[in-house]
């Protein structure tokens, strides 16, 4: 377990614990274990027990921290979540709804499930209660219905280790010549409620060896009403997420899995033959073939990859872009020479710079931008202007030590309510790279967030926008804002956006990709890492960036250091 992960656990006890009225110093103590692991510049887990107590946590606290990391939780958390009606329990999920609104929901309104709060919210007997209101009631209610469209749905991360362990089992098998990955995981969907595969059984192989099989494998169950003889269907035992098996032979592999691995309307696109017959790509699919390249030739298109297979209309259409550009053109994770918006344990990373220049090294690039939070994010370590100064001499040290390696100046300034910047004009200057995010106060209206972005970006330090909404997947939808607005400012002021590539957040969001490109702004794929494990997060945001199209000359950190400087330097 991570530091962060270990923070988690003593967060949700100190939650729970407040939920059933204990005290507030008992509270605090595991609240307050959670803030000091997640400032601990060392990793827990690599710690004994003595040297937890040595750096400030008490023998009881160091004692659960190694039953975490030993048992996966501890006795009191244990007793707490039994206590806790499951209902109750998903009420902490609930965006402005803390341990104490819950109780009173929970003790004096008798509710304790997020249905029966639902109906609170609707019938008025929530807003009438103190300590709520109109106001609050009903963002309480477009929360819990924002969460249940969320069910059975997984970010594209979680998803993708549960179709390797699909894969790793099955390629092994003496039935099975061949397997693919088809459906959502393939289009490279920032969520997922369906896993898909394609595979060829070997000749003289049956279906009823391949479901025997699958029928025994731990952790997943045959939905049997929804399975046919060739296609198998199911769920994972642990989590809400579907599977679906589509077994095939060696001449219909390729269109099965072309239409496994595509938008209905995608699908549906049709070109005129020699015989001016209007003849479409999934007509096509169910012909032998040896390739999907193979299938797209035969409406007389290039290899669409799956990714772009969105079926998207007029100018955003995938078949526009491939008369554009080639597959070649494509980004790929390989491309990326330099790493954009990193953190280190001078705000709310669990890494050194050092540590974290040296892993992106090892990842292959040549730079890295440090962008820790700045002073006004008190609840991330935000550094005030000494402590930057104080980076600022690491960083030069680092670059004589590590070169030709280079460490950029960077910093995540946070995007205050008006939309100014929380350092001075001098501060700001020191940064090579600034990069503005909005972290709070999220609920304004589109009018008013656009235009404290647009303040942001028009200021002359701004380099690069960061994760524009501020949307975390599955948890919380993005503050509004015009896309167009923001995007076309960006032109105009020379200012990138990243695409924020923690599965969290993936944002900007793909669809704007395109829109992005025509208006020439530059895109930047950043791991927004807290970790030196988080750095391999780049490979989510270069997925959702090839569903959107982006090309490796439209993204900012494919320039190399010296091409990378340039640009801090023009802008």
């Amino acid at each position: 377990m991570t530091n962060k992960q270990l923070a988690q656990a003593f967060k949700l006890t100190g939650s729970l614990l407040e939920l059933h009225n204990e005290n507030s110093f008992k509270v605090r103590s595991y609240t307050g274990t959670a803030t000091r692991l997640e400032n601990l510049n060392e990793v827990a887990a690599e710690l004994s027990q003595k040297q937890l107590v040595e750096l400030g946590f008490s023998q009881n606290m160091s004692e659960k921290i190694f039953s975490l990391l030993e048992n996966g939780s501890f006795k009191e958390l244990d007793d707490l979540t039994a206590q806790t009606p499951t209902g109750v329990f998903e009420m902490l999920n609930i965006k402005g709804l803390g341990a104490k609104k819950i109780r009173v929901i929970w003790q004096e309104l008798d509710i304790e499930t997020t249905k029966d709060l639902y109906e609170a919210t609707q019938d008025g007997s929530l807003e009438k209660t103190k300590g709520f209101g109109k106001k609050t009631a009903e963002n309480i209610a477009s929360q819990i219905k924002f969460l249940e469209k969320q069910e059975g749905k997984h970010r594209i991360n979680v998803a993708f280790q549960y179709s390797d362990y699909i894969i790793q089992n099955l390629e092994k098998q003496d039935f099975i010549e061949k397997i693919n990955v088809a459906g959502q995981g393939r289009r490279h969907e920032p969520v997922i409620d369906t896993i898909s595969f394609v595979a060829i059984l070997k000749k003289e192989k049956t279906t009823k060896e391949a479901f025997e099989f699958l029928n025994d494998l731990d952790g997943i169950s045959q939905d049997k009403k929804q399975s046919s003889p060739f296609l198998w269907k199911g769920n994972f035992d642990e989590v809400d997420l579907n599977i679906e098996i589509h077994f095939t032979d060696k001449e219909s592999f390729y269109g099965k899995l072309l239409r496994e691995s595509a938008s209905t309307s995608h699908l549906n696109y049709a070109e005129k033959n020699a015989v001016n017959e209007e003849v479409s790509l999934l007509e096509y699919s169910y012909q032998k073939s040896e390739s999907e390249e193979e299938i797209y030739k035969k409406i007389g298109a290039k290899f669409i990859p799956a990714p772009l297979r969105n079926g998207r209309e007029n100018n955003n259409s995938e078949w526009k872009w491939i008369k554009e550009n080639s597959q070649s053109e494509l980004l790929e994770l390989q491309d990326l020479k330099g790493t954009i918006h990193n953190h280190s344990t001078y705000s709310d990373g669990q890494n050194s710079i050092e540590q974290m220049a040296l892993a992106a090294q090892e990842l292959g690039h040549s730079y890295l931008v440090i962008s820790d939070h700045s002073q006004s994010a008190f609840y991330a370590n935000g550094l005030n202007k000494e402590r930057v100064e104080k980076q600022w001499e690491e960083i030069e040290i680092l670059n004589q030590k590590l070169a030709p390696f280079r460490i950029f100046k960077g910093i995540e300034s946070d995007i205050l309510n008006d939309g100014s910047l929380d350092y001075d004009e001098n501060t700001l200057k020191g940064f090579e790279v600034v990069i503005a995010s909005v972290h709070s106060t999220l609920g304004m209206s589109e009018e008013k967030a656009t235009e404290r972005l647009l303040k942001a970006i028009q200021n002359p330090y701004t380099k690069i926008l960061g994760h524009p909404t501020g949307r975390l997947l599955l948890r919380r939808e993005g503050y509004p804002i015009d896309h167009k607005k923001i995007i076309d400012a960006c032109a105009e002021c020379n200012v990138a956006i990243e695409i924020n590539a923690n599965p969290y957040r993936l944002d900007l969001d793909w669809k704007w990709i395109d829109y992005a490109m025509q208006k020439k702004v530059w895109l930047c794929i950043s791991p927004d890492a807290h970790s030196t494990e988080g750095l391999k997060d780049s490979n989510w945001g270069v997925k959702v960036a090839q569903k959107g199209g982006l090309l490796k000359s439209k993204t900012l950190n494919t320039l190399s250091v010296e091409e990378f400087e340039s640009w801090i330097e023009s802008k």
